[in-house]
């Protein structure tokens, strides 16, 4: 019974220390995620070889958070995000070498990223660690770009520039994406607060367009597609203690006569 009574009372002193009110943190953000990109046009029929791949992009932000009370809080972020086009083509290769296996392109883009959440907090358990759900948008900027890539190959001493190659592009501008998260937390006695988050982002119109051609065994094949942005992702963000507002000092009141 003993036992029983103690742990309920750490699990209530911890509870007490993970819930902040009128707090604000920065933090730094680091992740990864697989950008999504659609056909939208050319040829529908492709050669078993190619490959059109998800994008393997990256992101980092320095973000501010500000817990309202124990259940609410907001986050605000700036940084950069890429997103891109990734095609292949399957070759023969060795077992000692299966880096071989495929002939690739990627093309790479970065985008300006300024993401703001709102996110609800469940209540924390002994380990002072907790769930989050959360929504909001994130505003992109985007630069006008074209990206010209080509994979080239020699058969009997003759260079073959049709083999693999591709045109990206993107008109520059601002773009809206939406976005959903579900996180998890665990808060350190020194203030710091360790949170690691599943993104999903939807974009709401078109990003950048690519057109890749290919030719294999003398056939050539040609396909455009497109993406607006969206991905699911991984998220890690270190927050920093929390920022104290200094006292505002008495003012001294002269002494009476």
């Amino acid at each position: 019974m003993k036992k029983i009574l103690l742990t309920a009372l750490i699990c209530l002193a911890l509870t007490g220390f993970s819930q902040e009110t009128d707090t604000w943190r920065f933090g730094i953000q680091w992740g990864f995620q697989g950008n999504r990109a659609e056909f939208a046009g050319g040829m529908s029929n492709a050669n078993a070889r190619f490959h059109q791949n998800k994008f393997d992009a990256a992101a980092i932000n320095f973000n501010v958070r500000y817990d309202l009370n124990p259940h609410w809080m907001g986050t605000f972020g700036l940084g950069f995000n890429t997103f891109g086009f990734q095609y292949a083509l399957a070759e023969n290769y060795s077992l000692y070498s299966p880096k071989s296996h495929f002939s690739g392109l990627k093309s790479e883009f970065t985008a300006l990223d300024l993401p703001f959440m709102v996110f609800y907090k469940f209540n924390p358990n002994c380990k002072n660690s907790k769930w989050l759900i959360g929504g909001g948008f994130s505003q992109n900027f985007v630069g006008a770009q074209t990206l010209t890539r080509s994979f080239q190959v020699a058969n009997d001493g003759i260079t073959n520039s049709d083999y693999l190659n591709s045109v990206s592009s993107t008109n520059g501008g601002g773009y809206s994406m939406l976005r959903f998260s579900v996180a998890r937390e665990k808060a350190f006695k020194k203030g710091g607060i360790l949170n690691a988050s599943l993104l999903f982002n939807a974009g709401l119109r078109q990003l950048a367009t690519s057109n890749v051609n290919y030719t294999i065994d003398g056939m050539t094949y040609s396909h455009d597609f497109k993406t607006n942005g969206n991905f699911a992702g991984l998220r890690l963000t270190y927050f920093f203690r929390p920022l104290k507002a200094k006292p505002t000092a008495n003012p001294v009141k002269p002494a009476k006569s």
